[in-house]
């Protein structure tokens, strides 16, 4: 089980954005975070800028495991 350290962090959109599995006809989604989401991240958590990148894609796999 990963620690949710960054979701707590995330406003609505970002939320939404990463809970998002399939756009618009079913096609399938890819979360692909925002630069300046992931710069604001690392300077309020001082983790670098790929540990905030791959903790974002754990997390997020975490979150789609527990909603099905």
């Amino acid at each position: 089980m990963t620690e949710l350290r960054l979701w707590p962090l995330l406003g609505t959109c970002s939320r939404r954005a990463i809970l998002r599995r399939t756009k618009k006809f079913g096609h399938p989604y890819t979360y692909k975070p925002r630069g300046d989401l992931i710069i604001r991240l690392s300077r309020q958590t001082g983790l670098t800028y790929a540990e905030v990148f791959s903790q974002l894609l754990r997390e997020r796999e975490e979150l789609l495991r527990d909603r099905d």
